[in-house]
């Protein structure tokens, strides 16, 4: 064997040791819950995916389809106790996966209206797609949504409130639906990659230890094997973020619905 081949063999023990501390985090993520845990703020210019993040896989992985919505408010008085969903497979972050938002959850005012037959009028619509929106200040959305109530006179004012928080829990509860079937996509994407990196390294250990094996193929496997972790290792870090959008939408669906109860 020559000197040049001895030493190719030995700086790639170097990099497989390496490699081999990185491939123990290749575990699936556990999906255990959090509760209680204080969620991190989007990074600015952060983009969230949804419906389907990029790279997700196609077809077979699809999530599976929302549950039927309860009863809201007083419809439902024990809607705040239902429990979480299974635990899904593919679901990646360590926030427990809760399908949806309830009435109970949000509103302890007057029973809420099924969504579907409210009129809403142009002022409620451009209110609910203002205040929704994540970029507008959370007081400023709280103030927006006291100030529209206010407005309202006394004898009508529980109605659209009630009207209002239906409406607008619709749309908390659709963008989440998305959001989470995207967040289960991207996981099962990470599953696949993970696998993937197992047999590339168990591939390059086999190489490796092959006294034959051309040290150029070696050092292409090598690298290839460096690169797809890293891959793997920045999109663990994106759905970091990403797992914490559904609770900030829940955390905000909340205090609207605690202003709505306050202008009553």
């Amino acid at each position: 064997m020559t000197q040049h081949s001895t030493g190719t063999r030995a700086s790639g023990a170097a990099a497989l040791g390496g490699m081999v501390a990185v491939l123990a985090v290749l575990a699936p993520l556990a999906a255990s819950a959090q509760d209680g845990a204080t969620p991190r703020e989007i990074p600015k210019g952060f983009v969230v995916p949804g419906p389907a993040p990029t790279n997700a896989p196609a077809g077979t992985d699809n999530a599976p389809a929302a549950a039927p919505k309860p009863a809201q408010g007083a419809n439902n008085p024990v809607a705040f106790a239902k429990p979480p969903a299974p635990a899904t497979t593919n679901w990646p972050c360590v926030q427990r996966r809760v399908d949806e938002i309830t009435a109970g959850q949000i509103w302890s005012g007057p029973a809420l209206p099924d969504p579907a037959s409210v009129a809403a009028s142009d002022e409620m619509t451009r209110l609910i797609d203002r205040v929704a929106a994540r970029r507008t200040p959370l007081p400023e959305a709280e103030k927006a949504v006291q100030d529209y109530l206010a407005a309202t006179p006394e004898p009508e004012r529980q109605t659209r409130a009630a009207n209002f928080v239906a409406v607008l829990l619709d749309r908390f509860n659709s963008e989440r639906t998305q959001i989470m079937s995207g967040i289960e996509r991207y996981g099962a994407k990470q599953k696949s990659l993970a696998a993937n990196l197992r047999e590339q390294a168990k591939a390059f250990s086999t190489q490796q230890d092959n006294p034959t094996a051309n040290p150029t193929v070696l050092d292409d496997a090598r690298q290839q094997l460096l690169w797809d972790t890293r891959v793997f290792n920045e999109r663990r870090q994106s759905l970091t973020y990403v797992c914490e959008v559904p609770t900030l939408i829940e955390q905000r669906a909340f205090a609207l619905g605690r202003a709505a109860e306050q202008a009553l």
